[in-house]
């Protein structure tokens, strides 16, 4: 990519930033993972406030946002997590249609509520396409992770979107919410009605175990479940393993594995979660087919 040509560059990429679009699919019987934005709501709001392609990628930043300079006039909008924005030292909001200039200077502090945050630009970020989607995933596509120096290119837009006094509310339920909906798993009848209703009856906390792959509970639940013969896995799987651990898996996750799957979160319960931090309390809610 020529310089001269509409970008931006990353001064400071933040703790764990990334390109994500709605993933790949189609691709499970290779065992590639569909990946895609973690908190896909906070995803699809942002490209929607900038009438984007609903599958237009854009920049996920994890815990901590960064600092980025962008070489051609555009329009942004920040979705997610909560922290202090400013642009070219002017403080802005998110869920809002911010207007770009070339050389403005955008600064995102760490995350004051939330775990994840969505950088939408007009139009999507033009990065490469690996497998039919701009996801970034480690040895799948030729990056996974932003770095210092690292150059985004974007089409300048032709037509600018109008400035409206008009603004979307902050949504405080996804990044408030501890109540995550599950459905029962294909192996949740193996465990007794006393320990499955363990899961319902009491709070969790999030472990330092967390990533876009999956996220383990602190809490241990005892069973005598056995390993199973390796079966297909998907986001919002929870898995049991004999030794108790609870894992959640997330965007990023595996497709097959060996561990019983218990429970199966729901889209908007891995919304939920994708804002969770280390330490958070969450409660499983169970969705019986008489609730539907």
């Amino acid at each position: 990519m020529r310089l001269s040509e509409a970008h931006v560059e990353v001064i400071k990429p933040g703790f764990y930033s990334s390109i994500q679009d709605l993933g790949r699919f189609g691709q499970g019987h290779w065992g590639i993972p569909s990946a895609g934005a973690m908190d896909r709501q906070s995803y699809e709001l942002a490209n929607h406030l900038l009438r984007n392609h609903e599958n237009s990628a854009c920049l996920e930043m994890t815990m901590i946002g960064g600092e980025f300079i962008f070489w051609a006039k555009t329009q942004i909008v920040l979705t997610g997590a909560q922290a202090k924005i400013s642009l070219n030292q002017k403080p802005q909001e998110i869920n809002n249609v911010i207007h770009i200039n070339s050389g403005d200077r955008l600064k995102i502090g760490p995350f004051s509520k939330g775990c994840r945050m969505y950088l939408a630009i007009k139009g999507g970020f033009q990065t490469s396409i690996t497998l039919q989607s701009r996801s970034w995933y480690k040895g799948i596509s030729p990056h996974h992770l932003l770095k210092a120096g690292s150059i985004l290119p974007f089409n300048a837009p032709i037509v600018d979107l109008p400035s409206l006094n008009a603004k979307v509310s902050v949504d405080h339920y996804l990044l408030e919410n501890q109540q995550i909906e599950v459905y029962a798993g294909p192996e949740s009848d193996q465990l007794p009605n006393d320990i499955f209703d363990q899961l319902f009856d009491r709070e969790f906390h999030l472990s330092p175990m967390m990533n876009r792959m999956g996220i383990q509970i602190q809490e241990k639940l005892e069973n005598q479940l056995n390993e199973i013969l390796t079966t297909p896995v998907y986001p919002g799987t929870v898995q049991l393993s004999p030794g108790g651990k609870i894992m959640i898996l997330m965007r990023d996750a595996q497709v097959t594995g060996g561990y019983p799957r218990i429970l199966q979160l729901n889209q908007s319960a891995i919304n939920i979660l994708a804002q969770k931090k280390q330490g958070d309390k969450i409660q499983f809610k169970l969705i019986r087919s008489d609730d539907l």
